[in-house]
C-alpha cells in the first residue's frame, strides 16, 4: 500500500509541473539527471517561496557528436562542468576564451528550468 501511495503522489507531482519547461524528450534525459530534477521539484513543492531551485536550470548542448548537460544557477556565479549522458564530466575551463567545447557547442535545449530562471545568454 505504501508503494502505491508513493507512486500516486509521485505522478501527481509530475503532472502538476509545467511541462513547457521540459523541452528535451523524456527518453533523451539520462536517469542521473531525472533524479536531480526530481529532487529539485520535491524541494520546490515543499517550500516554493524560499527555494533556490526556482533559479536553477539544466541545459543540453551538442558537441563532438555527443550531448552534454550543463547546470546553471541564478544565485551562484560558479560554473559547473558539462556532463555527458553517461555522467562523464568534461573537464574544460568555463571562463577561458578559445576553449573548443565552448566555442563549438550547439543546439541549446532546456531540459528543465525553475520558474524564476532567467537565461542570461539570450
Amino acid at each position: 500500500m505504501k508503494k502505491m501511495t508513493f507512486l500516486i503522489v509521485f505522478f501527481l507531482i509530475l503532472s502538476s509541473c509545467e511541462k513547457k519547461d521540459i523541452l528535451v524528450p523524456e527518453d533523451e534525459i539520462p536517469v542521473w539527471l531525472k533524479d536531480k530534477i526530481h529532487t529539485y521539484e520535491l524541494a520546490l513543492q515543499q517550500n516554493p517561496d524560499k527555494n533556490g531551485a526556482n533559479g536553477y536550470a539544466w541545459i543540453r548542448y551538442k558537441w563532438d557528436g555527443k550531448y552534454y548537460f550543463e547546470f546553471r544557477s541564478m544565485i551562484s556565479s560558479t560554473f559547473a562542468y558539462p556532463i555527458s549522458f553517461d555522467q562523464d564530466t568534461l573537464k574544460v575551463c568555463p571562463v577561458c576564451i578559445g576553449t573548443e567545447y565552448y566555442d563549438n557547442k550547439c543546439c541549446k535545449q532546456f531540459v528543465w528550468k525553475g520558474a524564476n530562471f532567467i537565461d542570461s545568454e539570450d
